[in-house]
């Protein structure tokens, strides 16, 4: 019977090295071929008029996301596979459009006058289309987006709420006998109340009222934070995605699911999603000061999170097709780091 396969690492370390220094070469020389020398050796025969208008801007940006790709490291081939996969499909539809105008022209198909070809900047163009749309996907599957990737920072801090605490006529906090505002605490943390929900969009207290601090997915409750708001930087959309990627990778049965629940957690951190890197600058997020939890003019003082060591959690639940739908992903600090 088999005992299993087990990797050596000396071979593993080998195998990488020689990757590495594949892909060296692939960016080296890369580099040193233009886009005239490029589309000299692929633009060859009665095609060469639809390769060079149509397929050679395409491949030109292929080369340079792969060839960086492959620089960077394992983890970041597979977004350079999924951009070339991407582009090999915009070249395919290009050819195919192209030789449907000129099926008539058995000896030089070429572009028709007018037509557009794909471009680097239109390649990449349609890639932010295809972030965009799956995106757009996540929104409609659950709240992550709406709540950690679509609010301003003026949101995120709303969802904090303000500091619970005993106020007087004019609704504004007391203050003890030292001068400081009477606020309530939790593990180090201020309590707070009237939290808004991101989900209900911007201005929300001007538009619903009370009903801002209502839980947009369930009105019958109010909105829940805990001590963090916290969420991806707004242009970081192509992170989200990425992310999301990742964790339903992670997604393992009893594993990962939720006790007493059929939802699945799953905790990462960003290198295991993106590669190697100090990635904080994709996040964002804020929590009341602890220890100066409310200015002289009543206004709440909050401080910006610290993404050292922080992690991504993901939780999913089943969409009713045999596979998993993304209910909400964030990055959760780590509260040694923020006190």
């Amino acid at each position: 019977m088999s005992k299993g396969f087990k990797a050596h690492t000396d071979h593993l370390a080998k195998a990488a090295k020689e990757a590495h220094g594949h892909a060296e070469k692939v960016e080296h020389h890369s580099s040193n071929l233009d886009a005239k020398t490029r589309g000299k050796l692929l633009g060859k025969g009665k095609f060469g008029m639809i390769v060079q208008k149509a397929v050679r801007p395409i491949i030109d940006s292929m080369i340079t996301d792969m060839s960086k790709a492959m620089a960077r490291g394992h983890r970041s081939i597979g977004h350079g596979l999924d951009i070339t996969r991407k582009n090999i499909d915009d070249a395919e539809e290009q050819i195919r459009k192209s030789l449907k105008h000129h099926r008539d022209d058995p000896d030089a198909p070429k572009l028709k006058l007018g037509d557009r070809a794909l471009g680097e900047d239109d390649v990449r163009d349609k890639y932010k289309q295809r972030v965009g749309e799956r995106v757009d996907d996540l929104r409609r599957q659950g709240h992550g987006p709406q709540r950690h990737l679509d609010p301003t920072d003026d949101m995120l801090k709303e969802r904090l709420g303000r500091p619970v605490g005993p106020r007087d006529q004019d609704d504004n906090l007391l203050k003890d006998s030292d001068g400081n505002f009477r606020v309530s605490r939790q593990d180090g943390y201020v309590q707070s109340e009237k939290k808004v929900d991101p989900v209900h969009g911007p201005n929300a207290k001007e538009r619903l009222g009370d009903d801002a601090y209502m839980d947009a997915e369930n009105p019958s409750k109010r909105h829940k934070c805990d001590s963090f708001s916290t969420g991806f930087k707004e242009d970081q959309g192509e992170a989200f995605m990425y992310a999301d990627e990742h964790a339903r990778g992670r997604i393992d049965g009893d594993r990962t699911r939720i006790p007493n629940s059929n939802r699945h957690e799953v905790v990462f951190s960003p290198e295991d999603a993106w590669g190697p890197g100090d990635h904080r600058d994709k996040f964002r997020g804020f929590y009341i000061d602890p220890d100066n939890p409310v200015n002289g003019d009543q206004s709440i003082n909050y401080k910006p999170v610290d993404f050292q060591h922080a992690k991504i959690k993901a939780i999913y639940a089943p969409d009713g097709n045999g596979g998993h739908k993304l209910v909400t992903m964030f990055p959760e600090p780590v509260k040694i780091f923020n006190k």
